[in-house]
């Protein structure tokens, strides 16, 4: 049995279009966002997926989707915090390479980097 050459190449147009059609359907009703900034002196990098809602005052991250996270990198600043599956959200703070706790800086970086986000938000 031979194959023919346009047999092989529906099979491999095929092969690609259910490929990204898998891929869309991984993703399909996740809303994913990258903002990066770089300059000499400064590097911002803010990465969301999921429904992320903030405190009305900007300063607090007030919920994130079951399937959301948001990543905040800012010059030697990072924040990751992501929905801890019981209605909270946990969250990994460092400061260079210091990891912070939710203590009085921690909670002064997730602060300044929500500030940022939600500026960010409403002027892209």
């Amino acid at each position: 049995m031979t194959i023919k050459r346009k047999d092989m190449e529906k099979s491999g147009i095929a092969l690609l279009v259910a490929g990204m059609l898998l891929l869309a359907a991984c993703t399909f009703g996740r809303r994913h966002t990258t903002i990066v900034e770089k300059s000499d002196h400064h590097y911002l990098r803010i990465e969301y997926a999921g429904h992320v809602s903030f405190s009305e005052d900007g300063t607090t991250i007030k919920s994130i989707s079951r399937d959301g996270y948001v990543e905040y990198q800012q010059d030697g600043k990072k924040l990751e915090a992501k929905n801890n599956g019981n209605g909270g959200i946990s969250y990994e703070l460092y400061d260079g390479y210091e990891k912070l706790g939710m203590d009085e800086r921690g909670r002064q970086l997730v602060a300044e980097a929500v500030k940022v986000m939600v500026q960010k938000k409403h002027h892209p």
